[in-house]
C-alpha cells in the first residue's frame, strides 16, 4: 500500500493538505488502540513531506517531474543507493494532536531525474526495518523521566504550559508499553514535585484521566495529595506560579513548600501549623496575591473578622480582579452591618461572572438588610428559578413575605390614634386597659369552671406523660425549664452528666460539615426511618427537603463529637469551621448511622481514632420519629377532652364580648 493510499488523499507537493490528512487518520488509528497502524500513518507522514520538501528544494526538476508518481521519486530515494551504503535513518515518531504544530525534519537531495528507474508502487511495510526506529522500553521510561525531572529542576521553564506540552509528546509517551509505566509512576513523582500551575495540571489529566481513576488513586496515593489533586482538577483552589517569574533573589521552593504547607493545614483546620507556614513564607514574600488569601482564610476561621476584613481589603488592592476576595469581603460586610458596601462588591463580582450564585445571594441578603424587599424578592426567586432547592433562598423569601406585606398595608396614622383617644375621654367611656381589665373579669366569672376543669385535665396529662417516660414531677419540671434554658456544656465530661433528651447549648471548634445527609425515603418507607447517604445520592434520589439532616463533626474541648443539624448551621459550619448552636443531646442508635459516619471521616482522612464520641451525638436537627404521638391511649383520651374544653372557651370570646356592652 502506497503512502497516499494510507494518508487518503492524491498525491500533492503541499505541507498543508498533507498535515491535515495526517491529523484526520490520527483519529482511526490511535497509537493505544491500534499501534501498528498508527506506525504505517507515522512513516507514511514522514516520507509525504521529504517528499514534498525535496521538490522544492530542485525548482527545476519540479516542473519536469510534477506528473511523475510521487511513490516512484520516493522509491529512488531509498533504493538506488548502492546496497553498501548505509540507509538514511529517522527519528521515533513523536505523538501529535490535532492543535499542536507539525515537526520540521531535515530534508534530503533529490535524486536527479536521470537516475529514476521504471516506477514501481512503494510498499514501505516490506521494505522497512521497523527495528532501527525503536528504542528498549525501560531506556525511553528513564529518558522521559530525566526529562521530566529536568524541566521541573528548572522553575521558569516548569510554568511554561508548552514546556510540558512538548514533554508529553515524548517518544515513550507513544509506545503503548512505556505509557502504562508512565501512567503508573507519573503521579509518585508529581505527590513530591506538585508546585505546579492550573493549566499544567488540567493539560497532564487530559492525557492520564486522573479524575476517571479517582477511586483507585485514592488507595495508592496520601489523603493529603489526593485532597490537593482534586483541588486543582475541580478548581476547588488553585495556587498561581507565574508572580514569581522576576523575582530572582527569592527562595521559589522554599517559599512555595511553606505556602503550600500552610494551604494543607488550613484543610485539615490545623490553626497552629498553619499560621507557622504563613509567617514563613509571609517573611520571605509578604506581596503573593495567593499567599494574602490564605491569611484571609486564616483570620476569618479563627474568628478574627477584623483582621480577615483589611486582609481581603489589602488583597483587593494588590489584585483587583481576585473575585474571591470580593466575595469574603462582601460577606464580612453584610456582618458588620455595612450593606451599602456589599452590594457594591457583589455587583463588581457579578460584572464579571454573572453566573455566580454565591454572589446573587450575598445580594439579595444586601437587599434584605437595606430593607429594600421588591429588589430582594427578585433576586432570590431568580437564584431559585436556577436551583430550585436552594434552601438559603428560600429562607429568605419567608423573611421576606411578612415585613412587605405589612409595608403594602395602609398605615394607621398616630394622629388619627390620639384624635380617638381625647374623643373616648370627653364621652367618658373607659380607655384600652380599662375595657381589658373588665372583660377579663367578666370572662373569668363566666367560664370559672371550664378553666378549673382544663388545669386538672393538663395534671392528669402531665403525670401520664411522667409516668410513660419514667420521670419524676421534679424531673418533668426540670425538662420544660430546660427546653427555655438549655445546659451549658463545654467538655465531653459535661455532656456525658447531661441526662439524655436535653437540650444543650455548646460550641464545635475545627468543624467541618462531612458531604453525608440524614434523610427519610417517605415512598420507601411508610414509618419515619432514617437513612445517612451521601449528599450526591441523596440528591440523586431526589430527598433533600425541609426534613434533611446535615451530618458534621467538630471538637467539643478536645475530643470529636457528631452533630446533626438544618442547612443553615451547616453552611456556617463549612464558611466559618466553628459554631454556637443548640441542640438535643440523644443516644446513637443501633444500626448504620455510626458506620457511616465513621467511614465518610476514613475517606477524608480525618484524625478522629481514639478522640471520637460514639455513643452519644447532637441533635440539632429534629428527626421525623421525635415527631411522633409521645405517651399512651389515655393521653390520647385526654387531649382530646382538653381540645373540646378549649373549643368552648375560645367560642366564649365573642359571647363574653357581646355581653360586654349591655354592662
Amino acid at each position: 500500500m502506497g503512502i497516499w493510499e494510507i494518508l487518503g488523499i492524491e498525491p500533492t507537493d503541499n505541507p498543508a493538505q498533507i498535515k491535515k490528512a495526517y491529523a484526520k487518520k490520527l483519529k482511526v488509528h490511535n497509537p493505544e488502540v491500534d499501534p501498528e497502524g498508527f506506525q504505517r500513518l507515522r512513516e507514511a507522514y514522514d516520507l509525504a513531506l521529504k517528499f514534498t520538501r525535496n521538490d522544492k528544494r530542485d525548482p527545476e526538476m519540479q516542473e519536469e517531474t510534477i506528473h511523475l508518481q510521487p511513490s516512484r521519486r520516493l522509491y529512488e530515494q531509498w533504493h538506488s543507493e548502492p546496497a553498501e551504503e548505509e540507509q538514511p535513518s529517522y527519528d521515533p515518531p513523536q505523538r501529535l494532536t490535532l492543535f499542536d504544530r507539525f515537526l520540521e525534519e531535515p530534508t534530503q537531495e533529490v535524486v536527479s531525474q536521470e537516475e529514476i528507474p521504471i516506477p514501481k508502487r512503494y510498499d514501505f511495510t516490506e521494505n522497512y526495518d521497523h527495528s532501527e526506529r525503536s528504542m528498549n522500553p525501560d531506556d525511553m521510561v528513564e529518558r522521559f523521566f530525566r526529562r521530566t525531572q529536568d524541566l521541573y529542576d528548572n522553575y521558569h521553564e516548569r510554568i511554561q504550559l508548552e514546556n510540558w506540552r512538548e514533554l508529553l509528546n515524548d517518544e515513550a509517551m507513544w509506545n503503548v508499553g512505556c505509557h502504562q509505566v508512565i501512567d503508573t509512576r507519573f503521579l509518585h513523582f508529581l505527590e513530591e514535585h506538585y508546585h505546579l500551575p492550573h493549566e499544567v495540571w488540567m493539560l497532564l489529566d487530559s492525557h492520564f484521566q486522573w479524575r476517571e481513576k479517582s477511586e483507585k488513586l485514592a488507595s495508592q496515593l496520601s489523603g493529603r495529595f489526593i485532597a490537593y489533586l482534586n483541588g486543582q482538577l475541580n478548581q476547588i483552589f488553585t495556587l498561581r506560579y507565574h508572580s514569581f517569574e522576576n523575582r530572582d533573589d527569592l527562595d521559589i521552593e522554599a517559599f512555595l513548600e511553606w505556602r503550600s504547607d500552610a494551604l494543607f493545614a488550613l484543610m485539615e483546620n490545623d490553626w497552629e501549623t498553619a499560621q507557622s507556614y504563613l509567617a514563613k513564607a509571609h517573611a520571605l514574600y509578604a506581596l503573593d496575591p495567593d499567599l494574602i488569601r490564605l491569611q484571609g482564610e486564616y483570620f476569618l476561621r479563627t474568628g478574627n473578622k477584623n483582621r480577615a476584613f483589611h486582609t481581603f481589603d489589602q488583597l483587593i488592592r494588590l489584585d483587583p480582579d481576585n473575585i474571591d476576595a470580593y466575595l469574603y469581603r462582601a460577606r464580612l460586610f453584610l456582618e458588620k452591618g455595612d450593606a451599602t458596601d456589599a452590594i457594591k462588591d457583589c455587583e463588581e463580582i457579578l460584572t464579571r461572572m454573572p453566573e455566580l450564585w454565591d454572589a446573587r445571594s450575598l445580594l439579595g441578603k444586601g437587599y434584605l438588610q437595606l430593607g429594600e424587599w421588591e429588589k430582594a424578592q427578585e433576586v432570590f426567586q431568580e437564584i431559585l428559578s436556577h436551583n430550585p432547592s436552594d434552601i438559603d433562598a428560600k429562607i429568605c423569601l419567608t423573611q421576606i413575605q411578612s415585613p412587605f406585606n405589612r409595608m403594602t398595608e395602609p398605615p394607621v396614622s398616630k394622629q388619627a390614634k390620639a384624635v380617638r383617644r381625647k374623643n373616648l375621654q370627653t364621652l367618658g367611656l373607659p380607655g384600652r386597659l380599662a375595657r381589658f381589665k373588665q372583660f377579663f373579669a367578666l370572662y373569668t366569672r363566666r367560664n370559672i369552671w371550664t378553666i378549673i376543669f382544663l388545669l386538672l385535665l393538663h395534671y392528669a396529662m402531665f403525670a401520664v406523660v411522667s409516668m410513660k417516660l419514667d420521670m419524676t414531677s421534679e424531673q418533668m419540671f426540670d425538662s420544660l425549664v430546660n427546653k427555655y434554658k438549655p445546659v451549658q456544656i463545654k467538655t465531653v465530661e459535661e455532656m456525658k452528666q447531661t441526662p439524655l433528651g436535653y437540650q444543650v447549648e455548646f460550641t464545635l471548634t475545627k468543624a467541618s460539615y462531612i458531604n453525608m445527609l440524614r434523610v427519610y425515603d417517605k415512598e420507601k418507607y411508610p414509618e419515619p426511618k432514617a437513612e445517612f447517604i451521601p449528599a450526591a445520592k441523596a440528591k440523586e434520589r431526589d430527598l433533600l427537603n425541609s426534613d434533611t439532616g446535615y451530618v458534621n463533626v467538630g471538637y467539643l474541648g478536645q475530643q470529636l463529637i457528631i452533630a446533626i443539624t438544618d442547612y443553615d448551621h451547616a453552611k456556617e459550619i463549612h464558611d466559618k469551621q466553628s459554631i454556637t448552636m443548640r441542640g438535643t443531646l440523644k443516644a446513637v442508635p443501633d444500626g448504620e448511622m455510626l458506620p457511616v459516619i465513621v467511614n465518610a471521616l476514613e475517606k477524608r482522612k480525618h484524625p478522629y481514632q481514639s478522640i471520637l464520641v460514639t455513643d452519644t451525638y447532637i441533635n440539632a436537627k429534629p428527626d421525623l420519629e421525635e415527631k411522633g404521638w409521645t405517651g399512651s391511649w389515655l393521653l390520647g383520651i385526654l387531649a382530646m377532652i382538653a381540645m373540646l374544653y378549649y373549643i368552648r372557651i375560645i367560642r366564649e370570646f365573642p359571647k363574653t364580648r357581646k355581653a360586654l356592652t349591655f354592662h
